[in-house]
């Protein structure tokens, strides 16, 4: 006979039904795999960014030191960039050769600027203050709404500060990347949890469709245990050998002590009293 699934047992318990067991089983299997994947996606959208932006660092870092040795040429013979007739026309070229500038420009050390672009309006004294803060093996950075900035330094023949290199490129092109680096990794890690979701779904079904079959089973016979003349048992394959033996032997010291009771019981109540009856049905 067929054992339908979402009964009561005889105690008036409701059986689990037998679906919700691979569904909770593959639902926690499903949010598992969507942290990892979520997880995965966040170190990927991560490493990617900052391997962007410093790769386009490096790309006009390498465009300002070629500007730098130019002009370190031309103090070496003692020619300042103000008095470079071709510096001002190179840096045009400069900027509309490379994609992504936003404007670049040679800073003197008395602070005043030779620059192509929108090159921003500091006063004399804040470039001076870039200048004196920044190592002349080093460079800085900053940024604003618009602009990535990157400030490299130069020497004259004295070794002291003459002036910077500035080059300003565009954020706005950069973030734009990024976010459509961050939008297709989305849809990828949707696509991918979609298919691993019916994956594993799927497997999780089929490997406990045998398993949930026998819990109902083993539930049924044990709700049968206490009106059963004799001891109900699972056959040895239900479970796992160890796993049914230890039902089967409950199963016998529960039926040996419900037998017990019922003896008791029709001991001491007295004959055709209230409960008699009841213990009679038991014994």
């Amino acid at each position: 006979m067929a054992v339908d699934n979402n009964s009561e047992n005889k105690n008036g318990i409701a059986r689990m039904p037998s679906g919700v067991l691979w569904l909770r089983i593959g639902g926690l299997l499903v949010l598992v795999i969507a942290a990892v994947l979520v997880l995965i996606s966040f170190l990927n959208y991560s490493n990617y960014r900052k391997t962007y932006i410093e790769s386009n660092l490096t790309r006009y870092l390498v465009l300002a030191k070629d500007v730098r040795q130019g002009i370190v040429s031309d103090l070496n013979i003692g020619l300042h960039p103000s008095e470079d007739l071709y510096l001002m026309p190179a840096l045009t070229e400069m900027a509309r050769r490379y994609d992504g500038i936003r404007y670049i420009g040679v800073v003197d050390e008395s602070g005043r600027p030779i620059s192509q672009g929108d090159f921003p309006a500091l006063p004399a004294q804040a470039w001076k203050d870039k200048i004196a803060a920044t190592a002349t093996d080093t460079y800085w950075r900053s940024s604003d709404a618009q602009a990535y900035q990157i400030g490299l330094t130069f020497t004259n023949n004295f070794d002291l500060k003459a002036g910077a290199v500035v080059i300003g490129y565009d954020r706005q092109r950069i973030e734009r990347a990024v976010d459509d680096m961050m939008r297709k990794m989305c849809v990828d890690a949707v696509k991918v949890l979609i298919l691993l979701t019916a994956l594993a779904l799927a497997g999780v079904y089929f490997l406990t469709r045998r398993f949930s079959a026998e819990l109902v089973q083993v539930g049924a016979t044990l709700d049968a245990m206490f009106d059963a003349a004799e001891p109900p048992f699972v056959a040895d394959h239900m479970l796992g050998e160890d796993v049914a033996g230890n039902i089967n032997e409950f199963s016998a010291m529960t039926h040996r002590v419900v037998r017990e009771i019922a003896r008791l019981e029709q001991e001491l109540l007295p004959p055709g009293g209230p409960g008699a009856a009841a213990a009679e049905g038991r014994a």
